[in-house]
């Protein structure tokens, strides 16, 4: 069957949000009396906020979440930016004939702020959030909504993500996957998890992707 779309992961893909993740996070952190550490919970990018909140703050899921939405809102203009690269390849594959899509563990709101703020909403026909579906990553259902979005069967997608949770993702939707390295997860991180492909620069992800 013929690939006929590509679908993005948001925060480590396409969007180099983790600047603003990272100081969103310590300054929630500290606001709530929360050890800091290692920065352990930035291994959870990628997982639903209200998740991690519920681990960080049992109890406290609201508030933490009213809390980092006002922080990430502060400086979100400020620190969020699309990754260099990532405007000219989504614009190549779509005159590739590429129908691209965005699926995230991320909520709405922040999700359409970000790819405006970013110029990066231009490009993509579909958005599915975590708040579009009843399960989230790495359960299927963001794929699965966005493939019905798309009216497209799994074989005829591929899945771009920079997370293992990304990779188990595509492989319960039965959507190829592609890691890239520049986001969370290093190539290592990522190959244990077998993604059918890994690339490390835009320039290899459409060459992959070239037809």
């Amino acid at each position: 069957m013929q690939l006929k779309a590509v679908i993005f992961d948001l925060d480590g893909t396409i969007i180099d949000s983790l600047p603003l993740i990272k100081l969103t996070f310590e300054k929630v952190f500290e606001d709530f009396g929360i050890p800091w550490g290692n920065g352990e919970v930035l291994k959870t990018v990628g997982l639903p906020l209200r998740d991690v909140a519920a681990s960080y703050a049992p109890g406290r899921v609201e508030e933490f979440l009213a809390a980092y939405v006002k922080i990430q809102n502060k400086y979100q203009e400020k620190l969020l930016k699309a990754y260099p690269g990532a405007a000219e390849t989504l614009e190549t594959l779509q005159k590739r004939g590429y129908r691209l899509a965005l699926a995230t563990s991320k909520r709405r709101p922040a999700t359409i702020a970000g790819l405006a703020l970013t110029g990066l909403d231009r490009y993509l026909e579909a958005v599915v959030t975590v708040e579009d579906v009843p399960r989230p990553k790495p359960n299927p259902d963001t794929l699965f909504k966005t493939l019905e979005l798309l009216k497209m069967e799994p074989a005829e997608a591929v899945y771009v993500g920079d997370s293992w949770y990304d990779i188990l993702t595509g492989k319960n939707a039965g959507v190829p996957t592609i890691g890239v390295t520049w986001g969370m997860a290093t190539r290592e991180e990522l190959a244990a998890h077998t993604p059918d492909f890994i690339v490390d620069t835009w320039e290899e992800l459409l060459s992959l992707l070239d037809r």
